[in-house]
């Protein structure tokens, strides 16, 4: 295969066999939006496999070739292709790091509800407790002062008799 002018040893060309017929659909840039927006969490480890030879291809003396830069000395539109899939290729890397954190995220924020709700109710049962201690300490305050009252009534009945 003959790539930036150097002969270049890689796998046989399947383009005529599989992807002339989707490249050519007039539909093409829309299947690439739409998945972009809504399967590229579905991209399995397979495909990233089956990617990385194409990906990581390097001429003999070392030069990385699919880049964007090379792709611009075949088609503008190949560009895009190269910084496309090396972007989906790196999104699946990253996602296998993020997923999980996510989905941690998604518990953690449920058990923050549920112990939010129980914070609630606690708040709410010791707004309960509290409304009871002032009324008791209302009534407890009341009788001591009838209590102080009658007490000085009846030193002063007291003082009265003797």
């Amino acid at each position: 295969m003959l790539i930036l002018k150097k002969n270049t040893p890689f796998v046989a060309d399947s383009y005529d066999q599989h992807t002339k017929q989707t490249l050519s659909s007039a539909n093409f840039l829309k299947d690439l939006l739409e998945f972009s927006n809504m399967e590229k969490d579905n991209i399995n480890e397979e495909t990233i496999e089956l990617l990385h030879p194409y990906l990581s291809f390097q001429t003999l003396d070392g030069q990385d070739i699919y880049t964007p830069e090379v792709a611009a000395k075949s088609s503008s539109a190949l560009v895009g292709m190269a910084i496309w899939t090396a972007a989906m290729s790196d999104y699946h890397k990253q996602s296998k790091i993020v997923k999980p954190k996510l989905r941690l995220l998604e518990i953690k924020m449920g058990e923050l509800k549920e112990a939010e709700a129980n914070l609630a109710a606690a708040e709410a049962e010791l707004k309960g407790v509290q409304e009871l201690q002032a009324r008791l300490r209302k009534t407890f305050e009341d009788a001591m002062a009838e209590k102080t009252r009658l007490s000085e009534s009846a030193a002063k009945t007291r003082k009265k008799m003797d």
